[in-house]
């Protein structure tokens, strides 16, 4: 074995290995009180954290053991390359990829791309009917991230025929698209060099806020269930956003650490997911200086975890996965791991009290006092349960229904109080288990919590309990 090997598998050691620690438990007044340990392990959760780019099956396992969700840019020329005939199979490739890890999957389809190998990034049939377009030449870029030399296209945005043919690709989009539950968020980047609402390094004037507003608007009208989101951080549209997060669309930044320092998703913080994108991979960025918050002569340059304690984000890319993100495993392990568990929301019971003795069909109450360690809210549809676990078998479970996991407000403690009813049960024995459960988990709990407590089918056990 190598030395860069042994060095990936000292780094994931280091990210995935369980501290050994003991929750404090006591007994008092035929109560029983409990201080669980909270954990420092990465917890890698659904609904939030790290974000990685491409097909999963081309993301080595480190990534893929960090990420809950993957990530792709598609040209629309290459998704209908005829007009009226659609290769949803280019996309459903990647999302079926993303599936089988149990990971979801957020994409988003462009019209203009700097770095393109292709002229014709919005589809050439668009232009033969009368669409109006224009060309750039990109000659010698500073910075790989500008794109790769050559003559790119450059639609006229707000060309009524470009528009026809947008609403209708967009509405075809959506009809076969609106509502899969595998899909996280779709990007509205129909405006844009990358779509990203902006012209650079075009050098050609942006449309207008109202011209603009018609594109989002023509996804809004489409999607009804899928979470839309927006390239923000262009100032010549910042009053279109507070606007977009009215009407449920949600931010995201692309050009952390560089340009920005996540400030622009701030206004989701409450009311929806926001997301970041680094500015580039990791490696370029500690190059210049930025990943260590060293600005440059355009006051560029941010540190990561400055920009998530800003910016509030439920999403972060892992500088894109790939071989990026292993070089930014290796090298900053522990503010990876640190992020991975500040990203989003992050769970954990600083204590819980419940009866040392309970009779079948009878309420009894179990009090417990939540902390969201994260940076945001958790907007997964979620409840809280409690249950029974005998000889490591769920006996039986009992929702908690005046607790809420969305309410749960980042860096507060949130005790509450539910009671509980346990009927059908034979006297004995048995271990208090709660568990964060999404819909579709059945009585198999998928949400991890940040404390250190044995687990039996996804339930924490909390302690002992006598039925009699």
């Amino acid at each position: 074995m190598n030395r860069k090997t042994w060095g990936l598998f000292f780094v994931l050691g280091l990210l995935l290995a369980l501290p050994l620690q003991s929750a404090e438990i006591q007994k008092e007044n035929g109560k029983w009180i409990l201080l669980p340990k909270a954990t420092s392990e990465p917890i890698v959760n659904p609904g939030k954290g790290w974000v990685a780019y491409g097909n999963a099956k081309g993301q080595p396992k480190e990534i893929l053991d960090l990420c809950s969700l993957g990530y792709t840019r598609y040209q629309w020329s290459a998704i209908e390359p005829v007009e009226g005939e659609y290769r949803w199979e280019i996309i459903e490739r990647d999302l079926k990829s993303w599936k089988d890890r149990g990971c979801q999957f957020a994409f988003g389809i462009c019209g203009a791309s700097s770095h393109s190998q292709y002229f014709w990034v919005s589809p050439k049939w668009i232009f033969d009917a009368g669409a109006k377009y224009d060309t750039f030449e990109l000659i010698n870029p500073k910075l790989a991230t500008a794109g790769t030399p050559g003559k790119k296209l450059v639609p006229l945005f707000a060309d009524p025929i470009y528009m026809q043919k947008l609403e209708n690709f967009i509405k075809a989009f959506a009809k076969h698209f609106d509502g899969n539950p595998d899909i996280a968020f779709i990007d509205i980047r129909s405006y844009g060099n990358w779509g990203e609402g902006h012209m650079s390094p075009f050098r050609k004037h942006n449309i207008t806020p109202e011209e603009y507003k018609k594109h989002i608007e023509i996804h809004r009208k489409a999607f009804k269930k899928t979470l839309l989101a927006i390239p923000g951080g262009n100032a010549p549209f910042k009053d279109l956003f507070p606007w977009c997060v009215e009407n449920g669309i949600t931010i995201r930044r692309d050009g952390i650490c560089g340009n920005s320092n996540g400030s622009e998703t701030a206004i989701c913080e409450d009311r929806l997911p926001g997301i970041f994108e680094f500015y580039a991979g990791y490696p370029l960025m500690k190059k210049l200086g930025w990943w260590d918050g060293i600005k440059d002569e355009w006051k560029r340059g941010y540190k990561p975890a400055d920009c998530v304690e800003t910016g509030k984000p439920t999403w972060c890319d892992l500088s894109r996965g790939g071989k990026s993100g292993l070089i930014l495993l290796q090298e900053d392990p522990e503010l990876v791991r640190k992020l991975t568990n500040r990203i989003g929301y992050h769970h954990l019971i600083q204590k819980a009290i419940w009866p040392e003795t309970i009779e079948a069909g009878k309420s009894f109450p179990v009090s417990v006092d939540w902390e969201n360690r994260g940076v945001a809210y958790m907007f997964l549809p979620a409840k809280v349960s409690f249950a029974l676990i005998a000889n490591g078998k769920v006996v039986q479970t009992c929702s908690a229904n005046r607790s809420d996991p969305r309410r749960w407000k980042p860096d507060t403690v949130q005790s509450e109080v539910n009671d509980l009813v346990f009927d059908q049960v034979p006297k004995g024995s048995y271990s208090l288990a709660v568990g964060l459960l999404q819909p579709k988990d059945g009585d198999h709990p998928s949400i991890k919590l940040g404390i250190d407590l044995p687990r039996t089918n996804g339930w924490y056990e909390l302690g002992p309990i006598t039925l009699r």
